[in-house]
């Protein structure tokens, strides 16, 4: 197993992992939701009567005047009116289930200004001002909901609440004091697998990036980092950890994190699941989309969002709404339109087509729905979809990676029949080239030295030693011309076969007085020309060597044919002097290992001073194939 396939099966184990933090997290947010909103178990949800304050001039006696006779009742302790133009008073009646003292929670803490009266000695006193309008030191518990006290002696509270120009969630609960503890652990219970994901998630991708050198796990690094901020800061962590004195920043994190994480993801999306042919339309689409992300987180930056104008607060969020739905619908278009160009793009369309399902129910949310269940959905919802989207994406750049290295490999398979195919043009090529020039040699040169052998004859008639003289030179030449013209090309070897051509080059070879060539051969068949050629021209650069450097009297020449192993083996051995196995960098050595490299062969040496013995082994055409 390569590294590449240690580091897939690796991150393999990760997204096992990742759904196993996936579906700990959804079922321990349900249980812990079903626990605490059991009646009488961990909490309850009390009645409150709201009254919007639409003058913003009523004082709380005012208000509990009008909303004895104006107010809206709210049964299930979830008050949603949506995106809001002005503060709400909400008068909430204590119906203790339990004796002893109690707390009050309002479990959003995005509002930006929350003010808790109770009635002390027939009065409304004003006992808590808290809000992202107010640094976290402001909440009365270490905590990012807002909690208030309730005594055995207080039966009723009074709340203004004020999220102009925003969507406002205001949802209730009544805990009894010695149940505090354990509702404020279960809370941090979904915080801490929460954390752990992210850093689980952020060290396997430094991890795979420092391996691959990969930059989608940089991007990706980036985008989850966007999206677990934002998370905390829905969660009201990141005030509480991040920037607790800057409550400027607070007001407009959540918008500017949300347009970073879009920012990325569309990155993501461009850069790494669709297909490099997509339409231009959504390219442009595209751009435009983060354009307008960026601008606007940057202009989040310099803008006092606190101060700024109830309306204009509202038309930005909203356009937002847009925006964020309109990138969405750019992803699911792009990795629809890739879906059957790239495999990692199907993972990706099934895990933003999750994280989608989510964000659309958090943003559709914000207008106006009374569901107890909204509740749930928005402080649990965007860390499911993101579990859920961030499992199935790990799965799909892990398939990604297989995806590439299937599609390397027929690259790499494709080059390497390329090369082949380019390879045997050129083998084809040279083989052809010597065939004519042995022919040539042969036919043309060989033929004139024969005229100019008859006609020197008969020139010197007069002189028969000069006549004989010529004419053994003239044969020598012949001789010397069809030798080399045999080597270039044995003119038999397509018809007669390696075995036989070689035996009579070998034949050839001994009529020298200084050299013993013995040659043994077992094959059964005829190989491809183009391997018989090789071999042949193989035996020829080592014999040249032998010739000129071994000082052997006797070679050896065996050739057999292995079925078993699936090769063709030539051996050439003899009784020279030797030569040092590691100086083969010479020309004719550098033939033979371009020829044994090109039939995809070995070739093996041992030398000393003794001898040679050079073993060449050559992969049998049917196992080649």
């Amino acid at each position: 197993m390569n590294e590449i396939q240690k580091i897939i099966s690796a991150q393999k184990r990760g997204a096992f992992l990742l759904l196993s933090l996936c579906v700990l997290v959804v079922l321990t947010a349900t249980t812990i939701y079903r626990s605490q909103n059991r009646p009488g178990e961990r909490s309850s949800k009390p009645i409150l009567y709201v009254l919007a304050d639409k003058g913003g001039s009523l004082s709380p006696e005012k208000a509990i005047a009008a909303i004895q006779k104006h107010s809206q009742k709210i049964d299930n302790g979830f008050f949603n009116p949506g995106f809001s133009k002005e503060g709400w008073w909400m008068y909430v009646p204590i119906n203790k289930t339990r004796s002893g003292k109690h707390w009050l929670q309002v479990a959003n803490p995005l509002i930006n200004t929350i003010i808790f009266y109770q009635k002390q000695h027939g009065a409304w006193k004003e006992v808590l001002v808290s809000g992202d309008n107010y640094p976290f030191s402001q909440r009365l518990l270490n905590d990012p909901d807002y909690w208030i006290p309730i005594t055995e002696d207080i039966d009723e509270v009074l709340m203004y609440v004020d999220k102009k120009g925003e969507s406002l969630h205001v949802p209730i609960r009544l805990v009894a004091d010695e149940q505090l503890a354990i509702y404020l652990s279960d809370e941090k219970i979904i915080y801490g697998i929460f954390t752990g994901w992210f850093l689980f998630l952020f060290i396997m991708n430094i991890f795979l990036w420092a391996s691959l050198k990969d930059d989608i796990h940089i991007l990706y690094i980036l985008y989850i980092s966007a999206s677990a901020i934002w998370i905390m800061v829905q969660w009201g962590l990141a005030f509480q950890y991040l920037w607790p004195n800057s409550a400027d920043f607070e007001n407009k994190s959540k918008p500017f994190f949300a347009n970073l994480s879009f920012l990325f993801l569309l990155e993501l999306t461009k850069r790494y699941f669709t297909a490099p042919q997509e339409k231009p339309v959504f390219i442009n689409t595209l751009r435009v989309t983060q354009i307008l992300l960026l601008i606007s987180s940057v202009g989040l930056l310099f803008t006092n969002v606190p101060a700024a104008n109830t309306i204009l607060r509202f038309g930005y969020l909203t356009t937002m709404n847009v925006i964020w739905i309109t990138a969405i619908v750019i992803i699911l278009l792009y990795l629809w339109t890739s879906r059957k160009q790239t495999v990692p793009a199907l993972f990706f369309l099934a895990a933003i087509s999750v994280l989608s399902i989510f964000i659309l129910v958090i943003l559709v949310s914000q207008y106006s729905l009374g569901a107890d269940w909204l509740f749930y959905v928005n402080k649990y919802g965007s860390p499911a979809g993101m579990l859920a989207e961030s499992t199935i994406l790990s799965f799909g750049i892990t398939q990604r990676y297989n995806y590439y290295k299937k599609e390397k490999e027929k690259i790499q398979e494709a080059l390497e029949k390329e090369k082949k195919e380019a390879a045997d043009r050129v083998i084809q090529s040279q083989e052809e080239e010597r065939n004519r020039l042995a022919r040539e040699l042969h036919d043309g040169l060989g033929g004139l030295l024969g005229s100019i052998r008859i006609g020197a004859h008969y020139k010197l008639k007069a002189s028969p030693e000069e006549q004989e003289w010529i004419g053994g030179q003239i044969d020598m030449a012949i001789k010397d011309l069809r030798n080399i013209a045999h080597d270039l090309m044995p003119v038999n070897l397509q018809e007669q076969g390696l075995e036989k051509v070689l035996s009579k080059t070998i034949d050839r070879w001994n009529m020298g007085e200084d050299l013993e060539v013995r040659m043994s051969a077992m094959v059964n068949r005829r190989y491809p020309l183009i391997i018989e050629a090789g071999l042949y021209r193989i035996v020829g650069e080592l014999m040249h060597n032998i010739k000129k450097h071994a000082r052997a009297t006797e070679v050896n020449i065996e050739l057999w044919e292995d079925p078993k192993q699936g090769v063709i083996t030539l051996m050439v051995e003899d009784n020279g002097v030797g030569f040092d196995a590691a100086k083969t960098d010479g020309l004719g050595w550098k033939n033979i290992r371009y020829r044994v490299q090109y039939m995809e062969g070995k070739v093996f040496i041992d030398s000393n001073n003794n001898g040679t013995t050079i073993i060449v082994e050559i992969p049998l055409p049917n196992e080649r194939e």
